[in-house]
């Protein structure tokens, strides 16, 4: 292709004005022209371009690798928009801004100037005027997704453009587009963003895929307390032959906004979910729609819409952490440090623990023991043949912190993947045999956060129990490597404050043993056949009989009401001192009580 005009600047460690990222895929027929017109209307400015090729079969990636002076970053699969941006973001080196290209747009004459001199003058990220492509304007400025303007846009649709703008997202008034002024947000097809600030925000958000992440990232910009920028002296024109129009993608849209919502606005969540079912209801001709209508009904569904795919996207690095005999504070402390404890525990260790990762169906993950560098010389005899045959990997350490998990995951993973899950185990419990599959796919399919296998058994001697427990103990963190904070965050039950939560149905996902010298010594759940969950913890019922009838029934007739009011109390007791003391008056609290029985 024709490259005459400026030069971009391949050295990382030359400073740049601006480091332009373009996410590609099958865009072999309006790349050329994007990259033609930057080098055009450069106007003095130094540029670094790297374009992030999401799995092309057109050819684009050809192109881009004919041209010298752009860097070629191949995804290894279609990770999506907001992955794509996060590959980009490693490469573009030292850069005033960095600029994010849609690859169907071309600048024109002025509009990086224009863009640039907006950014020295103290915006944190600005946007230009968007045009279509016979130079009509296009309402690309958007108000922050309430429920008011997402009920007003389903039930008007472009009726009544001049509406009150509490009744829309998107900004209609011409006013608005004829000078430079803040802004929420604006579709993402192009905008510049201070290199600063895009550090300080930090990754885009993965599991948007495609839509929404732009969203994201605004609201995220806007809670630092930074502010965008919408600038009309620069113009682009965007022909939107991108990602194309299928009833799949037109289900995405929706699914996101859903997404967006209960990340943000957790509270009217549910609602914005109901208007957008009956808004998709009401247009049940069109076939385009067929597909939203069904996943807005039918959460299960959401894993089936587009997500990341190829090579790339399958590479996770699954951690498995357990905390064996680690020095904690609090009672716990008190009983890791008897004799009788680590006797016991080594023996549910062999029981349950080891056998349940033994048998996992999916063997990609490693497991990672703490243990105190003052343990018995017996207990790490007993550990030995585990650790030379790669079972798990021991860490011997007085203190963890979980930015320690975080450093030690990538020392014992080598950080290979694009996706990091970390998941608690404890050493007297076992996971089911799907369990770090049923993990990886949630991960692959999107999910973020905190996640939990919200159903599980608990067993005490010769009876168990089916317990539903939305922050249960084996809690997970799916994330990307760019800023791991992993499951030992906080709390299982605190995991919230830090990131989105989700609670994931279906079959048993782990085993807790209830035993006399566990902390938390209670029978939850309700009494159950242990048989159609054998094969799930091959080994761990096999004794376990299943219940005669007149035993299910005075469980559920006597104890199992008895024990739920307990734990109800029990529960609002403990949340209002975790209100009032705090994590460290609470653990403070429990150690006296312990200490003076």
């Amino acid at each position: 292709m024709d490259t005459a005009g400026a030069t971009f600047r391949m050295d990382p460690d030359r400073p740049v004005d601006m480091a332009v990222i373009i996410v590609t895929y099958n865009s072999s027929g309006q790349v050329g022209d994007l990259l033609r017109s930057l080098r055009e209307q450069s106007e003095g400015l130094t540029m670094r371009v790297v374009v992030v090729d999401n799995d092309s079969s057109d050819g684009t990636t050809a192109l881009i690798a004919r041209i010298p002076d752009v860097i070629l970053i191949r995804a290894g699969g279609n990770l999506g928009y907001a992955a794509g941006i996060n590959v980009g973001m490693r490469s573009v080196g030292t850069a005033t801004g960095v600029l994010i290209l849609n690859p169907d747009v071309r600048v024109l004459p002025g509009c990086l100037a224009a863009l640039h001199a907006r950014l020295l003058a103290g915006a944190s990220c600005v946007v230009p005027a968007i045009l279509d492509p016979a130079g009509g304007l296009t309402h690309s400025l958007r108000r922050e997704p309430r429920l008011a303007a997402a009920a007003g846009d389903a039930l008007l649709g472009s009726l009544w453009p001049s509406r009150p703008g509490c009744l829309s997202q998107t900004v209609r008034s011409p006013d608005a587009y004829r000078g430079a002024h803040r802004i929420d947000w604006a579709t993402g097809a192009a905008l510049l963003i201070d290199r600063r600030a895009a550090d300080a925000v930090g990754a885009w958000d993965e599991r948007f895929f495609l839509y929404s992440e732009e969203t994201d990232f605004f609201r995220r910009l806007r809670a630092t307390g930074r502010q965008a920028w919408f600038e009309p002296r620069a113009r682009i024109v965007h022909s939107e032959a991108g990602s194309g129009r299928s009833p799949e993608l037109v289900a995405l849209t929706v699914v996101n906004a859903v997404r967006y919502a209960e990340k943000h606005h957790r509270r009217t969540a549910r609602a914005l979910q109901t208007i957008l079912t009956l808004h998709e209801l009401r247009r049940w001709r069109d076939p385009d729609h067929r597909v939203a209508r069904t996943v807005l009904l039918d959460r299960r569904r959401w894993v089936d819409l587009p997500h990341a795919s190829g090579p790339a996207s399958r590479a996770v690095d699954h951690l498995l952490v357990t905390r064996f005999n680690l020095p904690s504070r609090g009672p716990e402390s008190l009983i890791r440090a008897q004799e009788g404890w680590l006797q016991n525990r080594i023996g549910l260790f062999e029981r349950y623990t080891v056998p349940s990762v033994r048998s996992q169906t999916n063997q990609d993950f490693t497991w990672l023991v703490y243990l105190d560098p003052q343990s018995p010389g017996w207990l790490l005899d007993r550990l030995a043949p585990l650790v030379e045959e790669g079972v798990l990997v021991p860490r011997y350490r007085e203190e963890v912190g979980w930015q320690d998990v975080a450093a030690d995951a990538r020392e014992v993973t080598g950080a290979h993947g694009r996706l990091l899950i970390t998941t608690n185990l404890d050493n007297d419990d076992a996971l089911a045999v799907d369990f770090v599959e049923r993990l990886r796919h949630a991960g692959l399919a999107g999910l973020r956060g905190a996640v939990y296998l919200a159903d599980g058994l608990v067993r005490l001697d010769d009876r168990v129990y089916r317990w539903r427990d939305r922050d249960n103990a084996f809690c997970s963190v799916i994330e990307t490597w760019e800023t791991p904070s992993t499951a030992w965050r906080d709390w299982h039950i605190l995991l919230h404050r830090h990131m989105e939560a989700t609670s994931l149905d279906g079959p048993p996902g782990w085993l807790q043993i209830i035993h006399h010298r566990n902390v938390s010594n209670r029978i939850r759940g309700r009494l159950t056949d242990p048989e159609p969950s054998r094969s799930l913890f091959p080994g761990a019922l096999d004794d376990v009989a299943s219940p005669t009838r007149r035993a299910l029934l005075v469980d559920a007739l006597v104890s199992r009401p008895a024990r739920e009011t307990r734990e109800v109390v029990r529960g609002a007791g403990k949340r209002v001192l975790l209100a009032a003391l705090g994590k460290q008056g609470l653990e403070r609290l429990k150690e006296g009580l312990r200490a003076s029985t």
